[in-house]
């Protein structure tokens, strides 16, 4: 193939409406990681913990109506992202390998040094390896996309339903998650009085908890389908042929609501277990991420709507600095090093604390887009994928 130098202005044309989603992911994704941020939430179930009864009911809506839809959504939209890269480089007879190589260690680079230095919840590091992986489908077709896709997810979401109910009925009146009182307290001490050097070593150990080899296989079966259904898309034009795809587009936005629902309220309707909570966390969090993706292309569609989820397609375009902005806030906000107010926030405030932190970013990114092309942190990913000033 042949080689030559792209100019970044020429290969990332903008769809407004996958910039929108990454702005509604962001969002669902800081909803999500709030009370990781302000307390060891990763070890133990929100609903099993003692609070006020606005408190359990606030957490109750944050985990039905967004559960894990953010994360889903963020993994479709980075497959999507490598197929449309790969097609423009392709267009221009540019060899893509090299390109999406540096973009990605590049990334790989920012989550490091955010999951060591700021906070142990990256996802950055994960999600670049995993897209990575693509690399191997750069030239399917739309068609293999989507079987692969489909079938890893549907076999491995059959096997652990099965397993997990199997494990439910096994150990009845066993609760999803149980409680790990000395992490807790440790976690308890170390981020809210404990010295840097303390949390640094209490980041990693907390990094590994959620990052290690008996999870990562999980969320690779769990995640990946998700990028290639994104590749799918991309290869479809799912958004520039919305047109086209009309009819199905309606249909699957029908059905994707249907299964998020009734997933997402099923631990609350039913008994909250491993089973269940899988079908919430997995089957819901996906059918939420479709489902979003198939309202927003088809209300994109009105030119009113574009104009009021504008902000969002703004907050998206800096997505990687925003989300490492996130971080930075809440960690000082509720580490010893900053405020100190870890284990002292109930999940009330905490989603008071980050609707106040979206408004913030909202205006900023506004604010920030108006006068450059770039956020801070996409600027320097540019300039690792194409060299600076491209």
């Amino acid at each position: 193939m042949k080689r030559f130098k792209m100019n970044a202005a020429d290969k990332e044309q903008r769809i407004e409406a996958a910039d929108v989603l990454k702005g509604i992911a962001l969002i669902g994704i800081l909803l999500m990681n709030m009370p990781d941020f302000y307390s060891p939430a990763s070890y133990y179930d929100n609903n099993l913990m003692n609070g006020s009864r606005m408190s359990y009911v606030a957490n109750g809506l944050v985990d039905i109506v967004i559960g894990q839809t953010g994360y889903a959504l963020l993994a479709i939209l980075f497959g999507f992202g490598f197929m449309k890269m790969f097609q423009r480089t392709y267009e221009r007879q540019v060899s893509f390998t090299p390109f999406y190589v540096r973009r990605m260690t590049a990334l790989l680079l920012v989550g490091a040094i955010h999951a060591v230095f700021i906070w142990h919840g990256d996802m950055i590091v994960i999600y670049s390896f995993f897209a990575l992986i693509m690399l191997f489908f750069q030239e399917a077709k739309k068609e293999v996309l989507l079987a692969w896709g489909t079938g890893i997810f549907s076999i491995y979401a059959v096997i652990m339903i099965v397993i997990l109910t199997v494990a439910a009925l096994v150990n009845e009146g066993d609760t999803a998650a149980g409680i790990h009182q000395p992490i807790i307290d440790q976690a308890l001490q170390v981020y809210g009085h404990g010295s840097f050097a303390s949390i640094f070593h209490q980041r990693l150990l907390d990094w590994y908890y959620a990052y290690n080899l008996n999870t990562v296989p999980f969320l690779f079966l769990s995640l990946f389908p998700l990028f290639l259904l994104g590749g799918f898309m991309a290869k479809s034009e799912w958004f520039e042929e919305i047109e086209e795809y009309i009819v199905e587009t309606k249909w699957l936005c029908l059905i994707s609501f249907i299964v998020y629902a009734a997933s997402s309220v099923l631990p609350y309707v039913l008994d909250h277990n491993v089973a269940t909570s899988y079908i919430h966390d997995t089957i819901g969090g996906t059918a939420g991420a479709i489902f979003v993706v198939t309202l927003v292309t088809l209300a994109m569609r009105s030119v009113s709507i574009r104009k009021i989820m504008q902000p969002f397609a703004l907050l998206g375009r800096m997505i990687l600095t925003n989300y490492i902005v996130q971080s930075i806030v809440c960690t000082f906000l509720f580490y010893s090093y900053g405020l100190g107010y870890y284990g002292h926030i109930s999940i009330v405030e905490g989603l008071a604390i980050a609707g106040i932190i979206i408004f913030i970013q909202l205006l900023g990114s506004w604010i920030w887009m108006s006068l450059f092309s770039d956020g801070p942190l996409e600027k320097l990913i540019r300039d690792a994928t194409y060299g600076p000033g491209r």
